[in-house]
């Protein structure tokens, strides 16, 4: 696949929507090699390099916050510290300016939640590929930071085929590992700033094994041991997150990204609130309502 190709396939995904038939990012033109033995694989520590902002990489259709992921922290980014700084505490549950139909929408089952009494889980459904969801990043890191204890996020990546498949593998690979905190932005800004997809595709399918080759060389720049590579990436425990999340997309109506579920009864998007900083004043009143009724 050329490099004029693998633009236009980017050019294309920050204009539409991310739904589930979306062309899948192709990743640069390394050789489909078999993935070599771990002790043998030695990589040279990331090269940082600023992000530009989202305005450059061709804006998602309806981002309206104009911000942008800034260089990677080992906790949150300074965007995403400097949003958290001004942000007002959450509002007690006013659900008064919301229509029900319009800013968002209420399952006809109610799905089972994973928090204990007295929390309230909040779900956000995303995929790596998908520029709306590199855009709305920093907003989600702002809002972990300002959230109230008593809300749990929980993020899901989404599963719709065999490409979004191997992209929420690198997730839980991320999150077995204790490093969703360090690297989740920094795959973000791997895929959309520097252009360098991890999924490989050659005729029509994913390439596993170059694509196990460019999320291994990205995990052992930073920092990740190749056995511990090997205990995380491909696992019966990570097979399983990947049959859940999969089930979980389903469920949860997900089709498209990002999405957010609030306590397995509501479903809304940043469209449907009306933008980013609205979005999350529509999941707080929700959480508020949600934890006010139990």
């Amino acid at each position: 696949m050329t490099r004029a190709l693998i633009s236009s396939i980017a050019a294309m995904l920050a204009f539409a929507a991310c739904g589930n038939d979306s062309a899948a990012p192709a990743a640069t033109e390394a050789q489909a090699e078999p993935t070599p033995p771990p002790a043998e694989q030695s990589v040279p520590a990331a090269e940082a390099e600023p992000l530009r902002p989202p305005s450059e990489l061709n804006e998602p259709v309806g981002a309206s916050d104009g911000e942008t992921v800034e260089a990677a922290t080992s906790t949150t980014s300074p965007v995403a510290a400097a949003v958290a700084a001004s942000t007002p505490a959450p509002p007690a549950g006013n659900l008064a300016r919301w229509k029900e139909g319009e800013n968002y929408t209420t399952y006809a089952v109610a799905q089972p939640v994973s928090t204990p009494p007295g929390s309230v889980e909040v779900i956000e459904g995303f995929w790596y590929g998908c520029g709306h969801c590199y855009a709305l990043e920093p907003r989600v890191e702002a809002w972990e930071k300002s959230k109230p204890e008593w809300i749990k996020l929980r993020r899901l990546p989404v599963i719709w085929n065999e490409v979004t498949r191997e992209d929420a593998r690198l997730y839980f690979a991320i999150e077995s590992l204790g490093l969703v905190d360090k690297l989740h932005a920094e795959v973000f800004r791997q895929i959309h700033a520097r252009g360098k997809p991890f999924t490989v595709i050659r005729g029509g399918r994913v390439d596993a094994a170059a694509t196990e080759k460019a999320v291994r060389e990205f995990l052992l720049a930073n920092g990740v041991s190749a056995e511990d590579f090997a205990r995380h990436y491909r696992t019966f425990s990570t097979e399983n997150k990947l049959r859940q999340a999969e089930n979980l997309s389903r469920r949860y109506l997900l089709d498209h990204t990002p999405m957010i579920v609030v306590h397995g009864k509501y479903l809304t998007d940043q469209e449907m609130a009306g933008g980013a900083e609205k979005l999350f004043e529509l999941v707080n009143d929700l959480a508020a309502r949600e934890r006010g009724a139990t």
